[in-house]
């Protein structure tokens, strides 16, 4: 695990968001979303090499290398870890948490730190709903007045980055919240689920999103399920 630092960065306080791809990828659609769709820039890189096995191209064999990637949007104060993927290893899923609040205590104070994630739900209608777990029982005053639900007592464990984030933040007294998404598929990408996310985040936080890309992501997955499903419809011809 090794940190790099592309720009200093020196802050009063400043708010987090901080996902990695879940079920259905909600968490790495959000943070992925936000680093590309504000005016963002590349502040720090944190790469790992957990993986037990290596790639492979034309007789060739490589070491996996994961990046880690730290945004940070100075009109909102924000800063924003996403990446691809999640470490498969505990202990290094540990690490990585731990190397992510390092940094962040080193550049100022956070004042609320975000994670993103699917929750998966038997049936879904209309529009995913986002519902809330917090780090800290005062939080749940804020949540109050944000008009979003608490996470049902259905959920006694949140798996991996996306929980453990949150967990590890109220250890070192950083205040965290939880936005999941409502999903009923978990083995494609979820856009509506991130949308959904996204637009309590942008009311919560007062940062304007156009959430319209989610839309036509999530179109395009449709299609390809459409495609899968009945491959003939697409097949290339004339008349």
């Amino acid at each position: 695990m090794m940190l790099k630092k592309l720009q200093e960065l020196k802050l009063d306080e400043f708010t987090v968001v901080a996902s990695l791809p879940d079920m259905g990828r909600v968490g790495g659609l959000v943070s992925s979303f936000l680093s590309h769709h504000l005016k963002t820039r590349l502040v720090a890189e944190i790469t790992s090499m957990d993986k037990p096995w290596v790639t492979y191209s034309d007789g060739v064999v490589k070491n996996l290398v994961d990046v880690y990637k730290i945004f940070y949007d100075k009109k909102h104060n924000l800063l924003v870890f996403t990446g691809d993927s999640q470490p498969q290893d505990p202990g290094e899923l540990h690490r990585l948490c731990h190397t992510l609040l390092d940094y962040l205590q080193s550049v100022g104070r956070v004042r609320l730190l975000y994670g993103a994630g699917g929750y998966l739900r038997e049936q879904v209608t209309g529009a995913p709903r986002v519902c809330v777990v917090v780090n800290k029982p005062e939080l749940k005053k804020v949540i109050a007045n944000s008009g979003l639900e608490i996470v049902g007592n259905e959920i006694t464990t949140i798996t991996w980055f996306n929980g453990l984030i949150l967990g590890l933040s109220a250890e070192r007294g950083i205040n965290g919240i939880g936005l999941f998404g409502e999903i009923s598929e978990s083995s494609v990408p979820q856009p509506l689920a991130a949308k959904s996310i996204l637009a309590a985040f942008s009311k919560m936080e007062g940062v304007p999103i156009d959430t319209k890309p989610l839309d036509q992501h999530y179109e395009s997955i449709l299609e390809e399920l459409q495609k899968k499903k009945d491959p003939s419809k697409f097949s290339p011809g004339i008349g």
